[in-house]
């Protein structure tokens, strides 16, 4: 599948919580789509502007098989077009791009089209997830 990017909006989740001073921004960017990776993965300074705190580590592998130790921050609200979810992210050094793992493209129940390179929603449910409980 050839790579593809998608406009996204992401936001702090917490900036509800926040006084105005301390919240981020909400920043729109464009997100590599890559079902190869499992998580949100933000560069450094979206991180920042989001105001993203710290919340653990984790170990990865790139695909390049090289292994790497990268912070988790979170809660970030994801929106791709009509749809949205919350996430942790992972956060990448500077100068990398947005990806959009598996894990947000779930939560949203975006689909890959690799032919059309976009993202296509259920047919049952093209304005929202709809999403399996079992």
């Amino acid at each position: 599948m050839g790579a593809f990017s998608v406009k996204v909006t992401l936001r702090n989740w917490q900036n509800r919580f926040l006084p105005k001073e301390k919240q981020g921004e909400e920043v729109v960017c464009d997100a590599i789509v890559d079902s190869g990776a499992m998580e949100l993965a933000l560069p450094a300074e979206i991180v920042e502007r989001l105001r993203l705190e710290p919340i653990d580590k984790i170990s990865v592998f790139t695909a390049d098989d090289a292994g790497h130790e990268y912070r988790v921050v979170g809660m970030v609200d994801v929106e791709v077009q009509i749809r949205r979810c919350q996430v942790r992210a992972i956060e990448l050094p500077r100068g990398t791009r947005t990806l959009l793992g598996a894990i947000p493209l779930e939560a949203m129940d975006w689909h890959i089209d690799p032919v059309a390179q976009k993202l296509v929603g259920r047919p049952e449910s093209p304005d929202k997830p709809l999403l399996p409980m079992v």
